[in-house]
């Protein structure tokens, strides 16, 4: 069963004097990019980097003062000059891992209630049976040792790893593509390395991604453009 990714979120929020002054100062798109920074800080851990509200502008389309105002004119965050936060966020974030660990604890304990119950039943039979079985449960565990310890291994060394913006910007230019590399580093970054839900694997195969939308989007400009001439030619 995947996780549900979700966080709770007062039906009257709109009516908070704080929000409401985002909404008279920004419009209804205002609230938009409060609520899309919220989710970003569940995503991220409660926590963002000042420098993101670049990438944050560049992912949701709006100018990058609007992102700046709403993190630093209404007091809705708390910033240290590098980083900022919601308190709310992390109250509530505190309050889902309490959760999380109190019901990983009472799925442990009734995990080992049932073992317990199928020991005993065992027990009933023999010694002879009974020494089996606790050599088998020996060897399973081993087993599982093992699994686990070579799982580790892989995954430590396929961890992923952060590339520099010089790095980046190295690889557009061994590809011949033109567009800017602070700007993929900063909106992923901003997310954490993340591609959706998952994190990311292959940064030169997320770069390639973004230089085919970048190319796309030139295409989409042009034909624009094309076309407003045309119309304009009409009226010459």
């Amino acid at each position: 069963m995947k996780d549900t990714f979700y966080f709770s979120h007062d039906y009257n929020a709109r009516s908070d004097p704080k929000l409401q002054d985002v909404l008279i100062t920004h419009g209804v798109a205002g609230l938009g990019v409060y609520w899309c920074i919220i989710e970003q800080m569940y995503e991220q851990g409660g926590v963002l980097p000042l420098k993101s509200c670049k990438s944050i502008a560049f992912a949701l389309h709006v100018e990058s003062k609007v992102v700046e105002s709403i993190v630093n004119d209404f007091e809705l965050f708390v910033n240290d000059g590098e980083n900022f936060w919601s308190e709310s966020v992390k109250k509530r974030l505190v309050k889902i891992l309490d959760i999380a660990e109190k019901r990983k604890a009472a799925a442990a304990k009734r995990w080992q209630s049932t073992q317990l119950h199928k020991n005993d039943n065992k027990c009933n039979a023999n010694a002879e049976q009974m020494q089996c079985n606790s050599m088998q449960n020996k060897i399973k565990e081993n087993k599982i040792n093992n699994n686990i310890k070579e799982n580790i291994k892989e995954k430590s060394g396929s961890r992923f790893s952060p590339p520099t913006i010089d790095e980046i910007r190295n690889y557009i230019i061994d590809k011949g593509y033109s567009f800017d590399a602070e700007s993929f580093f900063d909106f992923y970054e901003s997310k954490g390395w993340f591609v959706g839900k998952n994190k990311m694997k292959d940064w030169k195969a997320a770069v390639r991604n973004w230089a085919r939308g970048e190319e796309e989007r030139q295409v989409k400009q042009r034909r624009k453009a094309v076309s407003t001439n045309n119309v304009n030619d009409i009226w010459k």
